[in-house]
């Protein structure tokens, strides 16, 4: 018997988003949407918002890449970045966005323009289309304004976050509303919590829509630490903290990594990054239990070596390790297609079953 397709979400920003939506598309039976944060203002992104005015292209284009069935070539044009002169560290498909932005005057326009180019199977949404700044509100009373002030964690570190809110207000898109209501899936992560997947929170009217779709909602769990902001996480904090602004039980599903990285790549990466892997407990050897009304399914998941900034990447920094698509897909099929949500609610809140 023919299975029917299941609508999917893929929420967040950046390579994330980018490795999850990579990973998904070969699945027929699978519809793929991508609800994009839109509060990037560093890198190529952040000079293009502040010189010519537009939205911020870069996560989007990734998004649209992710699902492009064009050729290798037409992939590989859209995420080329410069390597000298003034364009340093653009890329072309961020460059190609907000010039149709400014072409058509709307950057909706310009994103269906894109996908209809480079032959995107999938729909790709902004969660809002206004101009907004992350503000991060320090312990000492300071704020940080911008997602590019916010990530050098070092004064982070030292004073510690009391909160976080978007300004201006912005306005919830209503595609990406009825896109939720509508949905099988909602996959969560992975990303930075406080630059990637809190700002989806901050959006009125998101995280009610969230607790209204009947979609089971998978969280899958950062792979590194981030210096400064989430020091010492193992999966159970970083679900939590994640939970503290998507709303209590909001999780159905958690996919985590149970592999450290080789100690020569761990050293490597901890001098860059300052970072350390986000791992289970050690006092828990399963990787498949009920715990906290959710399911916590753990694999491992490590794309082989690192993945280093190439020379022309000058604006941003990116991420070393990540996850392997192929290990990620299997993963998340699985769940996909599993028949009830929040199976976990049977385990009691405080109580760890073993799934067998």
């Amino acid at each position: 018997m023919k299975l029917k397709k299941k609508a999917v979400i893929v929420m967040g920003g950046g390579t994330g988003t980018y490795t999850v939506l990579t990973a998904l598309k070969q699945f027929d039976q699978i519809n793929l949407t991508a609800i994009v944060a839109m509060t990037d203002d560093g890198g190529s992104s952040g000079v293009l918002r502040d010189e010519l005015g537009v939205l911020p292209p870069g996560d989007i284009r990734q998004s649209l890449v992710a699902l492009s069935e064009s050729s290798e070539t037409i992939r590989k044009l859209m995420n080329y970045r410069f390597d000298q002169g003034n364009l340093s560290g653009h890329s072309f498909g961020n460059i190609f966005l907000s010039a149709l932005e400014k072409v058509t005057g709307s950057f909706e326009k310009s994103v269906a323009e894109v996908g209809r180019i480079i032959k995107t199977q999938g729909e790709i949404i902004p969660v809002t289309l206004d101009k907004v700044k992350l503000v991060m509100v320090l312990k000492n009373g300071a704020s940080l304004i911008g997602e590019r002030v916010i990530t050098p964690a070092e004064v982070i570190e030292a004073i510690g976050i009391k909160k976080f809110s978007i300004k201006p207000r912005p306005h919830f898109n209503p595609l990406a509303k009825r896109a939720i209501l509508n949905a099988d899936t909602i996959i969560l992560g992975p990303g930075n919590i406080y630059t990637s997947l809190i700002p989806l929170a901050l959006i009125p009217g998101l995280t009610a829509s969230l607790k209204k779709t009947k979609a089971k909602i998978i969280l899958i769990v950062d792979l590194m630490t981030k210096f400064g902001q989430t020091n010492g996480f193992n999966v159970f904090d970083f679900v939590n903290e994640i939970e503290k602004f998507f709303g209590q039980n909001i999780i159905d599903v958690v996919v985590f990594n149970t592999q450290s990285p080789a100690d020569k790549i761990l050293k490597r990466y901890f001098q860059k990054e300052h970072s350390q892997p986000i791992l289970i407990p050690v006092s828990i050897k399963q990787k498949k239990f009920f715990y906290q009304n959710k399911i916590f399914f753990g694999g491992r998941l490590l794309a082989n070596g690192l993945h280093d900034q190439v020379k022309s990447d000058s604006l941003i920094k990116r991420n070393l390790i990540r996850h392997d698509q192929i290990k990620l897909a299997k993963f998340l099929e699985k769940i996909i297609w599993m028949k009830t949500k929040n199976q976990g609610q049977t385990a009691g809140t405080g109580q760890l079953k073993i799934i067998r």
